[in-house]
């Protein structure tokens, strides 16, 4: 299974309010894309064939400091802590298509899922917000990827492991890999890249040596091979211009090429449990789909009192949001994915 996408097609952030957001008492990142189809296949279809790219062709289109990707086989897992658990109910915050087509991209018996009424939580404008009880877990085969920076200053940003989908292959685990890391570090739970100085005149933070890109041209060139156009270029703020202060959530270039940008930061939610993965399939528009699923915890059940030594927990919802990667003409690209947590 792992190299089916490989040899189909080629090697084929907005931070809250995306086409389908994870759940949190804040914003969560997430790439900005159009909302997600009305329903995945539940197998993988054909699709234009394309050419096959490796992973070190797709790095060396990167800038000359390029993340080092490596992987190993895994087993899928939750937090420390968490336990397994039987059935969740299942939530998708924007769904696109019918109550049917919900229950067949699940694998649920028709009539599961319903509309979900959540006040705190609206569906975007064209979509509805629905739940199943009953469903179970899928023990989606995975692949340990870790991303490595070695450049980069601060030791709490220069590496990062997570587990992906056992069916990508090393280029689509590797871009999916490098864009849970930007947004994780730098345009999600944080805004920003560090180290950097301060800058009274344009009210705005200056990237300085030591960080994972100093120059805004090197940093488009990364997001470039990483994102779709679509998506990185709402990260992108383009040139400031003399006396503009930057906007939040964005990324300026400066004088002489810097990076320029407005620091913000926000919390995740406590209840959260870890995520799991549907298994990717192909779409008859080349695209990959598949959906990550984000365990929480119900906090508004009385019975959660926090962690601690010896506590576990068994999470009861699942929190479905879309991730979807598209072939171009070297690699695959980042369309939406959003931060579990």
């Amino acid at each position: 299974m792992k190299h089916i996408f490989a040899g189909a097609l080629a090697c084929a952030v907005l931070l809250a309010g995306c086409s389908a957001p994870a759940p949190s008492s804040g914003g969560t990142a997430s790439v900005p894309a159009s909302a997600p189809s009305s329903s995945p296949a539940s197998e993988p279809s054909s699709a234009p064939a394309a050419q096959e790219v490796s992973l070190e062709d797709w790095r060396a289109s990167m800038p000359a400091n390029a993340p080092v990707f490596t992987f190993a086989g895994a087993e899928p897992s939750l937090n420390e802590d968490v336990l397994w658990p039987d059935q969740v109910e299942l939530i998708v915050r924007a769904w696109q298509g019918t109550l049917e087509e919900a229950d067949a991209a699940f694998g649920l018996p028709a009539g599961s899922f319903s509309e979900l009424d959540d006040p705190d939580y609206p569906p975007p404008e064209g979509a509805m917000a629905i739940h199943a009880e009953g469903y179970v877990l899928p023990k989606t085969p995975v692949q340990q990827v870790t991303v490595d920076l070695p450049w980069v200053s601060l030791s709490s940003e220069s590496t990062s492991t997570g587990t992906l989908p056992a069916a990508l292959d090393e280029q689509a685990a590797g871009a999916l890999a490098a864009a849970r890391y930007f947004l994780y570090y730098h345009h999600g739970m944080h805004h920003g890249l560090e180290p950097s100085d301060y800058d009274n005149a344009t009210d705005s933070y200056v990237v300085t040596e030591g960080a994972m890109y100093t120059r805004y041209s090197e940093l488009e060139q990364f997001l470039g091979c990483v994102f779709t156009p679509e998506a990185y270029g709402e990260m992108m703020g383009g040139p400031l211009a003399a006396g503009e202060a930057p906007a939040p959530s964005l990324f300026y270039q400066g004088e002489g090429d810097t990076i320029r940008y407005m620091m913000g930061d926000r919390g995740g939610s406590i209840t959260f449990c870890g995520a799991v993965f549907t298994e990717p399939a192909l779409q008859p528009d080349g695209s990959l789909l598949f959906w990550q699923l984000s365990l929480n915890l119900d906090d508004l059940d009385g019975n959660f009192a926090g962690w601690g030594e010896g506590v576990q927990h068994t999470p009861t919802l699942a929190f479905a949001t879309p991730v979807r990667l598209v072939p171009s003409d070297n690699g695959w690209r980042v369309a939406e994915y959003s931060l579990p947590n």
